[in-house]
């Protein structure tokens, strides 16, 4: 899978495509409401190339993804995925960077890891502010 970002957008917006395909698979927009202070992302289908407008999101990220504490939901309000700090055994501190990812088998592995990429793209101030 390929990811771009769209510069034309107020709020973070890549698309996601699937190798060179030029049609993308799906959208993972930043959320912005500061009212509702759970929800990270939504990704959402993208129409055809008749009407690109058209979208339907296929699930919601909630939760702190600084803390590395989040939760994937699909359009029912399942849980799916989640992404959450790796637990030391015997008092050995690990790195922000260390997480597990668990995934349900109703979610592609991959489309769960690859939405993992691109929260840290949209999160990672450390990245954004380097260049």
């Amino acid at each position: 899978m390929l990811y771009y970002p769209q510069m034309l957008s107020l709020a973070d917006n890549f698309l996601v495509y699937d190798g060179e395909s030029v049609n993308p698979r799906f959208s993972v927009t930043k959320h912005v409401n500061v009212l509702n202070t759970k929800s990270l992302a939504y990704v959402s289908t993208v129409g055809s190339s008749k009407n690109r407008n058209k979208r339907n999101v296929i699930f919601e990220i909630q939760g702190s993804y600084a803390q590395k504490s989040c939760m994937v939901y699909d359009d029912k309000h399942r849980c799916v995925a989640e992404i959450r700090r790796k637990e030391a055994k015997g008092g050995v501190a690990l790195g922000g960077d260390v997480f597990a990812l668990v995934v349900q088998p109703s979610i592609d592995p991959a489309i769960a890891m690859f939405l993992v990429i691109v929260l840290d793209q949209m999160f990672d101030s450390s990245r954004r502010f380097s260049k």
